[in-house]
């Protein structure tokens, strides 16, 4: 007795069965449980090969506005509007996953009809206006659809935020968010989660060197405050984080978020810096990076949650937002050496400082600026715009 697997092992079998069967086997008997094995092997193969194809969604649709005694005008509720109840029947456009829901909801049509897959699985209602969802297209967030126009995906965006999240809408954020939001100035956090969900998508894709925590010590520091001073330091800072098995990724912020950076632990555990970029300037992107970098060696591990700014230049309220500005600006300049630099004013001595210090005149400029609180100062030392430019973001 064996699987069947061809029609030959089927004809085969079907003349077996009958000849068992005419021999009217006592029950019991080994001839009537061969009956019963060849049975099944015979009614598996045939239901393999077959399978009763599953209706069109439209032919499951219109079968049941004729045992229901349906007009199209009946299917507004459940589709949306007359137009696109007729666009609908007409195949000239796709169900969305509401129109989906609703049918099968309001219609008792079965799933895997309006679908057209057997296995198919109705998945939990995201709420799309909970989403910067035009944004998030905008900048590739559903990367199915990104050669076609935003009029194009508006009836899919709940599909598109489906495949987009892979399930995980509602994992908690964790995150320790230091926000400065008021009545005016209000912190979304789905876009929040829906950017940090981004970052972990871009670092999944990064080739990393393996990470050690040991490798993240002074000697790297000192390696990565001097790349600072080059022109195309922003860059090679990157390569070189992610030489030692640090993802930094580079993700413009959504509407409503404020982020300046975040640091957190991929799943698959190493760690990532993510900067936003919401100051293109040289100043705020070493500032940010080394306050990420600071989060990374003073306090995160494969248990500890993220860490996610928000208005990085606002008063740090944490102990460990404390320890992290420490870590940024002691890393560039040690507070023996501010000491002497603090009253600098002229353009042509924070050069020759910078110099001496082996860093980029933007962030001296930049730490004079932020601790006389006058943004007016220095505004050709900063490097605004040039950031960007170096990532090719435009």
């Amino acid at each position: 007795m064996k699987l069947i697997k061809t029609a030959n092992d089927h004809a085969a079998a079907l003349e077996a069965l009958e000849a068992l069967m005419i021999t009217n086997p006592l029950p019991e008997s080994d001839a009537s449980e061969k009956i019963e094995l060849l049975g099944f092997l015979i009614e598996t193969y045939e239901k393999e090969r077959h399978q009763i194809p599953l209706p069109h969604p439209v032919e499951a649709i219109r079968f049941a506005m004729e045992q229901q005694k349906l007009k199209q005008v009946d299917l507004i509720p459940f589709i949306g509007s007359k137009s696109r109840v007729s666009e609908i029947l007409s195949g000239k456009r796709e169900l969305t996953l509401n129109m989906v829901r609703e049918l099968h909801k309001g219609l008792g049509i079965p799933l895997k009809s309006l679908v057209h897959d057997s296995d198919f699985e109705l998945p939990e209602r995201i709420e799309i206006e909970d989403y910067p969802v035009k944004a998030m297209f905008d900048a590739g967030y559903f990367s199915s659809v990104v050669d076609l126009k935003w009029s194009e995906i508006k009836d899919r965006l709940e599909s598109l935020l489906h495949e987009f999240f892979g399930g995980r809408q509602n994992d908690p954020i964790g995150a320790l968010n230091r926000q400065t939001s008021s009545s005016k100035n209000r912190i979304d956090e789905k876009a929040v989660h829906a950017w940090r969900c981004r970052v972990l998508d871009k670092a999944a894709e990064c080739k990393l060197g393996t990470y050690e925590p040991q490798a993240i010590n002074p000697q790297l520091v000192k390696q990565l405050t001097a790349l600072s001073a080059m022109a195309m330091g922003p860059v090679l800072v990157r390569d070189r984080l992610r030489e030692v098995g640090i993802a930094l990724i580079i993700e413009e912020r959504l509407p409503k978020t404020l982020l300046d950076g975040a640091a957190m632990m991929h799943p698959k555990g190493f760690p990532i810096i993510a900067l936003t970029l919401r100051y293109d300037r040289l100043d705020n992107f070493w500032f940010t990076l080394f306050h990420e970098l600071g989060h990374v060696m003073l306090h995160l591990d494969e248990k500890s949650t993220s860490f996610i700014d928000s208005d990085i230049d606002s008063q740090s309220t944490t102990s460990k937002e404390k320890e992290a500005n420490e870590f940024a600006l002691k890393s560039f300049i040690s507070p023996e050496q501010w000491e002497s630099l603090k009253h600098l004013s002229k353009a042509d001595e924070i050069k020759v400082a910078a110099a001496q210090l082996a860093i980029s005149p933007a962030i001296l400029a930049g730490r004079l600026r932020r601790e006389a609180r006058d943004y007016r100062k220095h505004r050709t030392l900063i490097g605004q715009g040039k950031v960007k430019e170096l990532f090719e973001l435009f």
